[in-house]
C-alpha cells in the first residue's frame, strides 16, 4: 500500500485512511482510542496518525521505497 510518496509531500501526495471507527460484537460504531504507529524501516517509509473534526480520525503512510 501506499503512493510513493512520503508524508512530508502533503496530502494529495501521501496515503491516508480517514473517519477511522470500529464495530464492536454489539454492532456498536466507536471511535478507536489509543491508535499507535510504528515503522520497522523509516528511511523507506512513514507512518503517523491524527484526528480533527473533518476527517475523524486517521492514519497517514507513505514512502517511495518497497523492501
Amino acid at each position: 500500500m501506499g503512493s510513493g510518496h512520503f508524508l512530508e509531500e502533503g496530502v494529495g501526495k501521501s496515503s491516508c485512511f480517514r473517519n477511522i471507527q470500529i464495530v464492536d460484537a454489539s454492532n456498536n460504531v466507536k471511535v478507536p482510542k489509543g491508535i499507535g504507529t510504528f515503522t520497522e524501516q523509516s528511511n523507506c517509509y512513514d507512518v503517523q496518525t491524527g484526528s480533527n473534526g473533518d476527517w475523524g480520525h486517521s492514519v497517514y503512510h507513505g514512502g517511495p521505497v518497497w523492501v
